[in-house]
């Protein structure tokens, strides 16, 4: 359990910070990119909190953001832990209307934060509309990798820990048996698995559909020149997966700055199912944040890890 309190994990996040507003479309498309300016600062000891957010769009006025809010925090479905990460989003999904989550990894002068939103669908569904990738660098601080991650670089055995935190009581329980792994069975055939503890206690696993070995060169490190220009808009960045246990369309959508996003193409009625995102704050190092839907569409609970690269490889077996 934490030994701060909410106010003092929010606290993590004061500050001035530089960054932007990459939104993506649902095949990986960057639709926008506007610079931003944020900043939190603590307008009365424990009692309140204000929030200013500046984004310039290209040709276009400054858009200016203000929130305020009390002491213990901004809204009862956001939580903070320690390092200062959050997440928030609706605790049910519905098929009508949009339906949307928001995280936020922070390691020291650094943060990345996601926006992931689903629109309804005339057959009950909800289908992926748009990821908003929110890179920020507290003043002064160190520069961000501008890379995107590459599907090599993700493959292997992930281990690591972290906590998970109960949407039903609010308990924090710690879990330290984290495990995941993304492998090249193959040329052609991706293979996902993954496993947490103590509360996300099943192990799920993702096959991809067939992926054109084209995909996986184009994402990879000797990209240069018109090749490496592309990947920053086309769909070469997208890699289709397929859950074996409930047939939800997955796809791992590789970002700039390190990050990525494993998301439902499509949510459906009566299929669990999982949102995460993550960050390679270093190479072999990153952080990830999970949020779990049951099959009633019911935010069970939510995960925020950490882990390394134990065993890199693209040829191994789950």
């Amino acid at each position: 359990m934490t030994s701060k309190s909410q106010w003092d994990c929010i606290r993590q996040n004061m500050g001035v910070w530089h960054g932007s507003f990459k939104q993506f479309s649902a095949d990986g498309v960057l639709l926008k990119d506007t610079p931003s300016v944020l900043s939190l600062k603590e307008t009365a000891p424990n009692q309140t909190m204000a929030l200013t957010l500046e984004r310039s769009p290209q040709d276009e006025p400054k858009k200016v953001n203000t929130l305020t809010f009390t002491y213990p925090g901004p809204a009862p479905y956001t939580y903070f832990f320690e390092s200062g990460a959050f997440s928030q989003g609706s605790a049910q999904w519905s098929s009508f209307g949009q339906f949307v989550t928001e995280f936020s990894l922070k390691v020291g002068d650094r943060r990345v934060r996601f926006v992931v939103a689903y629109e309804g669908t005339p057959s009950y569904t909800s289908a992926l509309n748009y990821v908003t990738l929110i890179c920020e660098t507290q003043t002064g601080g160190t520069p961000f990798k501008i890379e995107p991650v590459a599907l090599q670089q993700m493959m292997g055995t992930w281990q690591g820990g972290g906590e998970m935190l109960s949407s039903a009581d609010g308990r924090l329980e710690k879990s330290d048996g984290s495990q995941w792994q993304l492998v090249l069975l193959g040329e052609h055939l991706l293979t996902w698995c993954c496993k947490e503890q103590p509360l996300g206690q099943r192990a799920q696993s993702v096959d991809a559909q067939s992926v054109d070995a084209q995909l996986v060169e184009m994402t990879g490190d000797k990209l240069t020149g018109e090749a490496a220009l592309a990947t920053q808009t086309a769909i070469q960045t997208v890699v289709p997966l397929k859950d074996k246990k409930s047939a939800i369309p997955y796809q791992l959508m590789l970002l700039p700055n390190r990050a990525y996003c494993l998301l439902p193409q499509e949510i459906r009625r009566d299929c669990s199912f999982r949102i995460e995102v993550g960050w390679l704050s270093e190479w072999g190092e990153r952080s990830r944040f999970i949020r779990y839907y049951d099959r009633r569409g019911v935010w069970t609970h939510s995960a925020l890890l950490t882990d390394t690269l134990s065993s890199p490889g693209s040829s191994n077996s789950v």
